[in-house]
């Protein structure tokens, strides 16, 4: 029997969970961007985590290919020049996804010595996720439902079609 890619099925290709796990699915990659964000930049200072060194600079390749980080050249006084990374817009766009993460393993997995790291504005003032309306209003999360949107029922029209022999897009979708 032939194995399926799983993402090519309408329900994970057109879908930005599925998606953005192709690219932060991986738990160094996570935590590598926790580095980045706590400062970190220089391939020794994220060995720091525990990382393999083969597996350190993969994953580093890996963020540079998604765009979520930049290597830039540097060189002290009297040493080679070296590559940093750091972060791209695509990288700090991120950072709400590792506050959500942090909030829930606090909430669930607390450790006795408190939060591992605090998310704060200015450096000062702790702050937190919530989801908010198109006016601005907080809303309470046992309110929000996940629904599919347009590309998914987009795609399955598009496979009906191809299906049935009709050209894509030929005619509206019932």
């Amino acid at each position: 029997m032939e194995c399926m890619d799983a993402m090519s099925l309408p329900a994970n290709r057109y879908c930005s969970i599925a998606r953005t796990l192709a690219v932060l699915g991986q738990k160094w990659n996570l935590l590598l961007l926790r580095e980045a964000f706590l400062g970190r930049t220089r391939f020794a200072d994220f060995q720091r985590i525990g990382i393999p060194n083969a597996t350190l600079g993969q994953r580093l390749n890996d963020l540079v290919a998604a765009g979520l980080m930049e290597r830039v050249t540097y060189q002290e006084e009297g040493e080679r020049s070296r590559e940093e990374y750091v972060l791209t817009e695509a990288g700090r766009d991120v950072l709400p996804v590792l506050a959500a993460l942090s909030a829930w393993g606090d909430r669930h997995r607390p450790q006795e010595t408190g939060q591992g790291v605090v998310y704060a504005a200015d450096g000062e003032r702790p702050v937190h996720l919530e989801f908010r309306d198109e006016r601005g209003e907080p809303v309470d999360r046992d309110a929000v439902t996940i629904i599919r949107g347009p590309a998914y029922y987009a795609a399955l029209a598009a496979a009906a079609d191809r299906s049935s022999g009709r050209a894509t897009g030929a005619g509206p979708v019932s």
